[in-house]
Formats: structure tokens, C-alpha cells, sequence
């Protein structure tokens, strides 16, 4: 398992977290699948408020997580979804240490 894990907290504009997914879909998804780096993505919809969405991430290091995070692909995305946030989103990160079916 990696060493570095991403928890991001986003909230969508009132309605519009399936515009964000399909995006999401659109350009994350694929690069996250073919990214050996990135060992684990869950896109997860908050439970409690239809607007808020959760992505946790597991990567190899920090190192590949920040190679991610200057793409200009990530940058194009983040102009894509960022007039329908509510705002700004949260994230902490971590280091995994324990796990439950990943290995």
C-alpha cells in the first residue's frame, strides 16, 4: 500500500454534483486508472447532503501525488468544475497505516 493518502471534501453549487462526476468521469477516471501511482480512487456522494462528494485517494508517495497536482490536465479540470463548486474544497492528508482489503 502507498504511503500517501488524499481525503478531499467538495461541495457542489445547489444540484450540480452529477455535472461535477460527469466530469470527473470524463477526464479524472480514466488517468487515475491508467496511473500505477495512484494506487486507489473512490469517488464517494455524501450520505447526508446531495451536494457534497468525497474522494479518497491512496498514492505511491507524496511525490507522485504532486506530479498529479501540476499536471495541466488536473489544472484544465479544475477550471471545468470550478464555477460549480459551492466553494473551496477541504483536503487532509495522511498516512495509511492499516487497511482492510487493499493490500
Amino acid at each position: 500500500m502507498g504511503d500517501t493518502a488524499v481525503i478531499v471534501t467538495s461541495t457542489a453549487q445547489p444540484g450540480r454534483r452529477e455535472e461535477i462526476r460527469a466530469v470527473y468521469d470524463e477526464m479524472m477516471a480514466p488517468r487515475a486508472v491508467a496511473n500505477d501511482a495512484q494506487e486507489i480512487v473512490v469517488w464517494c456522494d455524501d450520505l447526508h447532503d446531495a451536494d457534497t462528494f468525497h474522494l479518497f485517494e491512496i498514492y505511491r508517495d507524496a511525490e507522485s501525488m504532486g506530479a498529479n497536482a501540476q499536471a495541466p490536465w488536473f489544472a484544465e479540470y479544475l477550471a471545468r468544475v470550478g464555477p460549480l463548486m459551492a466553494g473551496e474544497p477541504t483536503m487532509a492528508m495522511a498516512t495509511p497505516r492499516w487497511s482492510k482489503g487493499l493490500s
